[in-house]
């Protein structure tokens, strides 16, 4: 590689510079909006539509609270299975957006294991953390909990760092 090359291609250490700036960044952003409406935040449609209130975030571990709605109920009235698994991609998802990455991380990998119950009205908490940081492989697990505090659903999930620059990295990327 030639001196030029070198000057073009930005260093290790200033990569991970970056990462971490975008992770504090992050945090506190979730940090400002704690117990709030996200809907103003650019998350995906489907975050919106769960209408989570994000309780607390640090670097690899989120944590969020939702009302169970009719909409996410099966024929008994509790917390479809589905529903379940997906409020637990989706707060997997927001932890690793606290990790600081440029690039998107997709779920190649999930595995859940349901428990429990929650009825419609109920209010259900769910904690995600980052288990184990690889080059381009993130494994995460997350926990999905009652109004009682009863663990209702447990899952793991690998991800795949991807090319993809998130709306929301580039609006923390721009603050």
């Amino acid at each position: 590689m030639d001196e030029k090359e070198k000057q073009k291609k930005p260093s290790i250490d200033k990569i991970q510079e970056e990462i971490k700036q975008r992770s504090e960044r992050m945090v506190n952003l979730f940090n400002t909006i704690i117990d709030t409406d996200i809907s103003d935040f650019p998350v995906p449609p489907f975050t919106k539509w769960l209408n989570g209130k994000i309780k607390s975030a640090t670097r690899g571990i989120v944590e969020i609270e939702l009302d169970v709605r009719p909409e996410m109920a099966n024929p008994t009235k509790l917390l479809h299975g589905g529903m379940q698994s997906a409020i637990l991609d989706d707060i997997i998802g927001m932890t690793c957006a606290t990790l600081g990455y440029e690039g998107f991380l997709i779920t190649i990998d999930f595995h859940i294991d349901f428990l429990g119950k929650a009825r419609v009205g109920d209010k259900v908490r769910a904690k995600a953390e980052i288990v184990r940081e690889g080059k381009r492989i993130v494994h995460a697990k997350a926990d999905l909990f009652n109004s009682d505090g009863k663990k209702i659903a447990t899952a793991s999930s690998n991800l795949l760092q991807t090319s993809y620059k998130p709306d929301y990295v580039k609006a923390i990327d721009k603050s």
